[in-house]
């Protein structure tokens, strides 16, 4: 079972495994910020699994490109952005029986910060408990969700099953 560790724990971590690049989401593809948890990559998308988590389970959709407006992206990316976070929707709805899943793009709006980024990403999130709200969801200051490697391997490899399999 995952274990739950408190935001200054949390952010500690990431700072420790080298966090604080000029883009957190170009050097987590890259490798150079701990350890990556690839369910699906393409030639313009990666689908990953990211390492501090409040609701198990939780799966990003990442832009190779660093881009970090709206403005940066043309439609057809935004459309396979969204249509590959569709996809993670359905498959973490198959898989984790959330009583919801939360689709939506966030990011820092101003900077770098240690446990967000402003490269744009989708975040494709189960909410387990009838009582989580978005503010809930998207705070860490309840503390957040850390696996061992073979939680992280166990869950990784039935996400990447289910893309390979799933119509």
């Amino acid at each position: 079972m995952p274990t739950l560790i408190s935001r200054e724990e949390a952010l500690s971590r990431i700072v420790a495994e080298g966090a604080r690049p000029s883009c957190l989401m170009c050097a987590t593809l890259a490798g150079r910020v701990g350890a990556i948890h690839t369910v699906y990559e393409d030639d313009r998308l990666v689908v990953m699994l990211p390492r501090y988590v409040r609701c198990w389970g939780h799966v990003l959709v990442v832009p190779r490109a660093h881009v970090t407006a709206f403005s940066e992206i043309d439609e057809g990316t935004w459309a396979a952005i969204y249509g590959v976070a569709h996809r993670a929707a359905r498959m973490v709805e198959a898989l984790r029986e959330p009583r919801r899943v939360y689709v939506t793009s966030t990011g820092s709006a101003t900077r770098e910060l240690v446990q967000t980024s402003r490269h744009t990403h989708v975040h494709v999130i189960p909410v387990y408990s009838e009582d989580d709200r978005p503010a809930d969801v998207f705070s860490w200051a309840d503390g957040v969700y850390v696996g061992e490697p073979e939680e992280w391997d166990i869950l990784r490899g039935e996400y990447a099953r289910w893309w390979r399999e799933a119509p």
